[in-house]
């Protein structure tokens, strides 16, 4: 079977809604004999007979009423497509990804001021580790993430989004950092993907501290309960603590450095929606 044009839908349906091809020929800008030609070639196509020709008029058949529900439908559809876009009006659905703490500290207002100042854009938000971001975003299965920078990668752009504080959480009885037995304390973080994991056993190192002892444990509220038992000490973003601190110490080292969350894309994949989003998200 031949393919269905647009065209063949658009001139069947002006015939039924105008009444007779002169008509449709008028709204649809052409001579008649294109609107017959069309016709019959949709008749051919789909092996029915869409009209009864009587006396120099067409008469819509049982078949022709029952094409014309659905051919109707696709032809309104295909006018809204053509008609989606507007200049300088932001219109998709933008792929973003982001580490927890940007999605828990910084995305939250941000992201409901910009989806009701462009109604029409809609997001696909998710939370991943660092790693997993930039191997999605160099698959193209996201357009833009939030993640620890910057990057530097012949594919990628980034651009500073905002800084994340890191404090060590410690038990009650722990006063200062020199209090710390490092040799016989359990550290407790999350897996070697997290970029904070990675940025606190840096300053480890720049301590001193190189062979730690380090339990896996992917859950804020875990980490806190076996600090809070006296199980050992752990290192949080600043937003991982906003809302309990009871039964720990939190204690801010001054060389313990923020760490850095960017805008990350690929450079051949901005677009207006993209450009658009990053601007809202940074905007004072």
């Amino acid at each position: 079977m031949d393919a269905l044009r647009l065209s063949q839908l658009q001139f069947f349906c002006a015939i039924i809604e105008e009444g007779s091809v002169v008509s449709a020929a008028r709204r649809m800008n052409c001579v008649a004999s294109n609107i017959t030609a069309r016709l019959k070639e949709l008749e051919q196509i789909l092996g029915q007979q869409l009209f009864e020709r009587e006396k120099g008029r067409l008469v819509v058949t049982p078949a022709g009423r029952l094409f014309y529900r659905e051919a109707a439908e696709v032809v309104t559809r295909a006018r809204r497509l053509s008609q989606m876009f507007e200049p300088d009006v932001p219109a998709g659905v933008l792929a973003v990804g982001a580490l927890d703490v940007a999605m828990r500290s910084f995305l939250p207002e941000r992201v409901a001021a910009f989806l009701k100042a462009h109604p029409r854009m809609e997001l696909n938000l998710l939370i991943r580790p660092s790693y997993t971001l930039e191997r999605m975003l160099i698959d193209g299965e996201l357009d833009l993430v939030l993640t620890d920078g910057p990057i530097v990668h012949s594919l990628l752009d980034s651009r500073f989004a905002f800084d994340e504080a890191l404090h060590l959480v410690v038990p009650l009885h722990i006063a200062t950092v020199d209090d710390i037995d490092w040799e016989k304390t359990t550290i407790f973080l999350f897996n070697t993907d997290c970029f904070y994991r990675r940025h606190f056993e840096a300053w480890l190192a720049r301590r001193g501290v190189l062979n730690p002892v380090v339990q896996t444990i992917e859950s804020y509220d875990v980490i806190r309960a076996c600090v809070q038992a006296g199980l050992g000490i752990s290192c949080f973003p600043h937003c991982m603590l906003r809302e309990n601190r009871s039964g720990i110490k939190v204690l801010s080292p001054a060389d313990l450095e923020p760490g850095p969350v960017c805008f990350v894309w690929r450079r051949n994949g901005v677009s207006p929606s993209l450009t658009r989003f990053v601007a809202s998200m940074t905007e004072n």
